[in-house]
């Protein structure tokens, strides 16, 4: 039997299971929207059911994850603003459902280490990962492993300051203002009373939204010094996005940095880079 992997991107919108082959091709996938645990985890059970054997599992999820090895609830949902996902025990349970080796990186880490190996931040030793879509996730490989300290970053909750004239009060439900709550897509949508791909030419949305990013740039660059910044999602991945965050990032860090901030760029592998993450971990495990 050839060798094949089950891969899972869980999404606070959709999951996406795959199987993919030893070279990580796609051979077969399924789009599951995010509704309870039981239906959503439920319904890839039952995809992967359908495709046979495989040999190993990985998993890139929506955070927060408990990711300490040494507790009883690793691979679970920590406390999220997703309702019913806190304390889903999505690792385990879609472990004991293939019954093959399984791990598990939040969407994020799973992306910037794919990133770092197979797509825009091959080159470089430290590679950062922000995805702004719903929400906004960040992360960063070193030398191709996601950086920890007791636990996974969850640097899309950091606090910004409001930029001026700005009265919008923020949407998250832990922080208000933070940055996910001040410029994730769902707020740019309630700031503008408008669907944001319907915001095409304004620049003062995308110069905006570009400011608050680039806040994250500075904690970037001041915390971690990293090579380079890739950004994915539907909001990273517009056409001049990265142009703009690198712009605002310079007059943000004001010339405070040896060497400058990171280069700032759009993710390589596109909508794929936390499936191929996850079968990166699943690869990893056989």
């Amino acid at each position: 039997m050839s060798t094949r992997y089950a891969a899972v991107e869980a999404g606070g919108t959709k999951f996406r299971a795959a199987v993919v082959d030893a070279d990580l091709t796609i051979v077969e996938q399924v789009w599951v929207p995010t509704t309870t645990p039981d239906e959503t985890i439920g319904e890839c059970e039952a995809f992967f059911a359908e495709q046979g054997p495989v040999t190993a599992l990985g998993i890139a999820s929506f955070g927060p994850l408990v990711v300490d090895r040494s507790s009883d609830d690793y691979g679970n949902v920590a406390a999220t603003p997703k309702p019913h996902w806190t304390g889903a025990p999505l690792l385990r349970q879609l472990r004991e459902s293939l019954g093959v080796p399984a791990d598990i990186q939040t969407d994020v880490e799973a992306a910037a280490v794919a990133e770092y190996r197979m797509g825009a931040g091959q080159g470089h030793s430290s590679v950062g990962y922000v995805t702004v879509g719903t929400g906004i996730g960040a992360a960063l490989a070193v030398d191709g492993v996601p950086f920890r300290g007791r636990n996974h970053t969850e640097l899309g909750h950091i606090p910004v300051g409001r930029i001026p004239g700005d009265e919008f009060a923020g949407r998250c439900p832990f922080h208000t203002d933070c940055l996910e709550g001040m410029a994730c897509g769902p707020a740019i949508a309630e700031r503008w009373e408008t669907d944001p791909a319907t915001l095409d030419g304004r620049d003062d949305v995308w110069d905006l939204e570009a400011a608050y990013l680039a806040q994250l740039i500075r904690v970037y660059t001041l915390g971690f010094a990293p090579d380079i910044v890739l950004f994915g999602g539907g909001v990273g991945t517009r056409p001049d996005m990265a142009e703009r965050i690198a712009r605002a990032a310079d007059a943000d860090l004001a010339g405070y940095a040896v060497d400058g901030p990171p280069i700032v760029a759009t993710a390589g592998l596109g909508a794929d880079a936390g499936l191929i993450g996850a079968a990166l971990i699943a690869a990893d495990l056989s």
